[in-house]
């Protein structure tokens, strides 16, 4: 027979019978309530149990002696006591305050009543003693002191008695008050020091038991609320050793931000997981952790279970994890915002560029105006037989490559005169694809995969056909050993998803075109400047720099988007999203007759602040037989035409001039005469300011460099009109 079965544990035996008594006799609550509720159960549990149980033991010979004595009034107060205390540990549904209340006034009634049946002989004063110590200890300090006073009333009524009455239980009369009075105040003496001792040592246990239960309460709803942020937070959450940097725990926005699973990652460490993309990102971090303690939103970057690298906010503390001090870090993502960032300050800085690029088109025009102008002067002077006429020849040809590249800058600039028409996107591909298999070298492959069923976009066809070219002449010299050029379209719709990791983008429907190729590709490096006007990668005289940003001036102009994405090695793809259109454009107009119009003799006011092209243009309309008036700005105009009293048939306006400005002196000789003809003219082509002059009353609008039969057809044109 085994040992261990014959000497079991006596300890762990009783144990385990009084928590199957509790668990029967008490009440099913207090297994939830606090401890101070659970312990008051148990002492009324105690006193009511050993009573039903070991009460019988002094019960039957009280009843036996009572009953040989004729004491009929004890046998009922016994009974009656012993039932009540039975009912009591039953009793488990009635409230606790009640069943204590009902304990402790059966212990004094059960007092009194033996006081007064049987004196001193009887246990009365022992009952009256336990009814306030039950008091004490069940109910409270103050209570237990009412119960004081009560066992000295009750025995000062039983003293009463004894003076008055003369009880049969009286044995000996001489001086039965005197002694009865004695033995009380030593009673009450006794009684108060132990029930007043027995009440404030167990208040202050509820109170400590209280404090300590308010404690564990807020430590447990502290735990709670560290643990729901802990595995809620969206953010990457993790406990890690200090010196080993092992991971302990993480949290459901860990494993959703790196992809890990939770198992893969607790009791491993960061060094496995190779998490930190830079080495010296964890040293930094650690260095700092050492000198203060914590880390603030140190921007690091990281790597996913996939490799894919991301950046991160990392914040950290040292944190006692079961009594040992762990790291507690929370890292947030933040690579969209990254991304976004990157792409409004992109966006600023092309917006910046833009402007400056403008800038220096519109003076750069005026420039090629004079240049220009005075070369066709001398060339309708000079036969085609005159040994000046080919290098003259030369300088116009010089003069519209300048020009060309002025248009592209104002393209980048968003400046450049754009005719939008409703546009079948596939069938301009289809047409340039013509261009580029006469053009390209023809170790070029050319596949095009186009959508079906597009929708139309608003575009220029020119500024399509030009992005196209600039696209695919970038893709020609980016494989210089041939490879393949990819076009594709296809309508999409942009979501917020999109919009979240691009910056000036709006939701709605687009037309992607994606241009690609399988060319040497690009460095990070070198695809965050190639919209930048001048940047380019080509040798010295083999590129101007200025393709690409057209292209971007271009889509932008459409309220569009392009992105490029490209690798070194492995090649390189332009994504243009186009919006798809919302209206029907504007038809396309002729480009004009090239012929040289007639002159005439009417007043013309000349107002523009470069003197080169006043005289310039003074000197062909007064060739053609007009009479010129010039002004410098558009103040000097306004006092012109105030003198003039109306001998001014038409006045050529430019808009970009110091002082008040062109579209303000028109919106003066239309306020004083709204049936004065003005021609606008402007370094700009037909950007917004023109299109406000023109809305204000101008009766036309010609773009420097102009050509000088184009200058006498505007004029001639809005001479005649109207007669």
């Amino acid at each position: 027979m085994n040992d261990d079965r014959i000497f079991t544990d006596p300890a762990g035996r009783f144990r385990r019978w009084t928590a199957a008594l509790e668990k029967r006799f008490l009440p099913p609550y207090v297994w939830e309530s606090d401890m101070l509720t659970l312990w008051h159960e148990r002492i009324l549990f105690v006193t009511c149990f050993l009573a039903a149980v070991l009460g019988p033991v002094a019960l039957i010979p009280s009843l036996i002696l009572a009953y040989v004595e004729g004491l009929w009034g004890v046998i009922a107060l016994d009974s009656f006591a012993y039932g009540t205390a039975v009912a009591i540990l039953f009793g488990r549904r009635l409230p606790l305050n009640l069943r204590a209340w009902l304990a402790c006034l059966l212990l004094y009634v059960l007092g009194v009543g033996l006081l007064f049946m049987l004196g001193s002989v009887g246990a009365g004063y022992l009952w009256l003693f336990g009814a306030s110590v039950m008091v004490g200890a069940l109910i409270g300090l103050r209570e237990s002191l009412f119960a004081v006073l009560m066992n000295f009333a009750a025995l000062m009524a039983v003293g009463l008695y004894i003076a008055f009455g003369r009880p049969e239980w009286l044995i000996d009369p001489t001086n039965a008050v005197e002694r009865w009075m004695v033995m009380s105040l030593s009673f009450i003496l006794l009684n108060t020091f132990v029930t007043l001792t027995t009440a404030m040592m167990l208040g202050g246990l509820q109170k400590a038991l209280s404090k300590e239960l308010e404690m564990g309460k807020s430590l447990r709803q502290s735990e709670e609320r560290f643990r729901a942020a802990f595995h809620t937070s969206p953010d990457a959450i993790a406990i890690t050793g200090i010196d080993d940097g092992r991971y302990v725990d993480i949290n459901d926005g860990f494993t959703a931000m790196l992809g890990y699973h939770r198992e893969a990652v607790v009791g491993r460490t960061i060094a496995e997981l190779k998490i930190w993309k830079d080495p010296e990102d964890r040293v930094r971090f650690l260095e700092e952790l050492r000198a203060k303690g914590v880390v603030n939103n140190m921007e690091v970057r990281f790597a996913d279970n996939r490799g894919v690298v991301k950046t991160g906010l990392i914040a950290a503390t040292l944190y006692d994890y079961h009594g040992q001090s762990h790291l507690l870090s929370v890292t947030r993502d933040i690579t969209a915002l990254k991304v976004t960032e990157h792409q409004l300050q992109q966006a600023r800085k092309m917006e910046a560029i833009g402007i400056l690029a403008g800038g220096v088109a519109h003076d750069f025009n005026n420039i090629l105006q004079v240049i220009n102008g005075y070369t066709q002067l001398l060339l309708m002077e000079k036969d085609e037989s005159d040994p000046d006429h080919p290098q003259l020849g030369a300088i116009e040809k010089a003069v519209e490559h300048a020009a060309q590249l002025v248009r592209q800058l104002l393209a980048f600039s968003r400046k450049a005169e754009a005719r939008p028409v409703s546009l079948d996107l596939n069938r301009e591909i289809l047409n340039v694809r013509k261009v580029l298999e006469r053009t390209l070298p023809k170790m070029i492959a050319i596949d095009l995969h186009l959508g079906r069923d597009l929708a139309p976009v608003i575009a220029d066809p020119v500024q399509v056909e030009q992005v196209l070219l600039n696209l695919a002449t970038n893709a020609a010299d980016a494989m210089p050993d041939g490879g393949t050029l990819l076009v594709e379209t296809e309508q999409i719709w942009l979501s917020d998803d999109y919009l979240d990791t691009h910056a000036g983008v709006s939701a709605g429907g687009y037309i992607l075109l994606s241009v690609s190729d399988t060319g040497v590709g690009m460095a990070k490096e070198v695809v965050d400047h190639i919209f930048e006007p001048f940047f380019t990668t080509k040798e010295f005289g083999k590129g101007t720099g200025l393709g690409l940003a057209s292209v971007y001036g271009i889509v932008k102009s459409y309220g569009g988007h392009i992105t490029c994405y490209s690798e070194v090695e492995r090649g390189t793809t332009f994504k243009i999203y186009l919006p798809v259109a919302q209206r029907q454009a504007a038809a396309e107009e002729g480009e004009g007759d090239e012929t040289v119009p007639r002159g005439g003799d009417e007043t013309i006011l000349l107002v523009d602040d470069e003197e080169p092209i006043r005289r310039f243009a003074a000197a062909v309309l007064e060739r053609f037989g007009y009479r010129v008036i010039t002004c410098g700005s558009g103040e000097e105009a306004i006092e012109a035409i105030r003198r003039s009293d109306g001998e001014f048939a038409l006045v050529i306006l430019d808009l970009g001039m110091p002082g008040m400005g062109g579209h303000r002196c028109l919106q003066e000789i239309r306020s004083n005469n709204p049936s004065a003809k003005v021609l606008i003219a402007s370094g700009y082509s037909l950007n917004g300011q023109v299109q406000r002059s023109l809305a204000a009353g101008a009766a036309g609008f010609i773009g420097k460099p102009y050509r000088i039969n184009a200058l006498l057809r505007n004029v001639r044109e809005i001479l005649d009109a109207g007669r």
